[in-house]
């Protein structure tokens, strides 16, 4: 699974604190130590602070290069008007962070991954999921394997890597025809098993799913011997 730092200053700080509203619900899991949380929430405070003074600062620089052209060059039969009012700091500023909040937090991301217990939908959650682009799914085959036997019934097993789902197709000896889709990487056959003692080969192909359409390359196909045991 890949995960997701945004590249622009303003996705990245509403990233961030998309991140620490939703982190709280996920604490126990995540394995981060309290103090990176702190200074996280503090560098993300800050940044959103001095993102507004830097965005204030470009629409006064624009403003007064204007109005010094005006003074000029004049336009026309303007007449000029009062100079333009320069952006001052506000009396509360947030406390100075330490630098590199974005390094913070990619630690944390890695933190997060390296817990265990970071899946698809709390990535998702805590919205540092790099989606796959359309383009990169099309190129996608599933690696099919055969997980293991139980009760007499295969587990397939795949790596979903970003797309929603998988469609199992499945040959009983009589040519493939759809049987399912798996949400989750294993997927276990419970279709009748065949009588005491008879062996069956079953066949299973799968292809990814993504936006409820299939997408990508059908996987190798697997044959399974099943056997009736009850």
């Amino acid at each position: 699974m890949k995960t997701l730092v945004e590249k622009g200053d303003i996705e990245l700080a509403t990233q961030i604190r998309n991140f620490l509203d939703e982190y709280p619900t996920h604490e126990g899991e995540m394995n981060v130590l309290p103090s990176k949380i702190t200074d996280l929430a503090k560098g993300s405070a800050y940044m959103d602070f001095f993102l507004d003074i830097q965005g204030k600062v470009h629409t006064v620089s624009s403003t007064l290069t204007s109005y010094k052209n005006m003074i000029r060059h004049g336009k026309g039969t303007d007449v000029l008007g009062a100079k333009p009012a320069l952006t001052v700091y506000p009396v509360a500023v947030p406390p100075i962070c330490n630098a590199n909040v974005e390094g913070l937090f990619r630690d944390i991301i890695q933190d997060c991954v390296n817990s265990g217990n970071l899946t698809e939908d709390v990535a998702k959650a805590l919205s540092i999921f790099a989606e796959a682009s359309t383009t990169v799914l099309a190129d996608g085959t599933p690696d099919l394997s055969l997980k293991s036997m139980s009760g007499g019934h295969p587990t397939l097993h795949t790596i979903l890597s970003g797309y929603d789902a998988y469609e199992i197709w499945k040959d009983s000896g009589l040519g493939f025809v759809f049987q399912n889709v798996s949400t989750s990487a294993d997927y276990t056959d419970l279709s009748p098993l065949p009588a005491l003692g008879v062996e069956v080969v079953w066949k299973y192909k799968i292809i990814y799913r993504s936006k409820n359409l299939q997408i990508g390359h059908w996987s190798s196909a697997i044959s399974v011997a099943v056997k009736g045991n009850v």
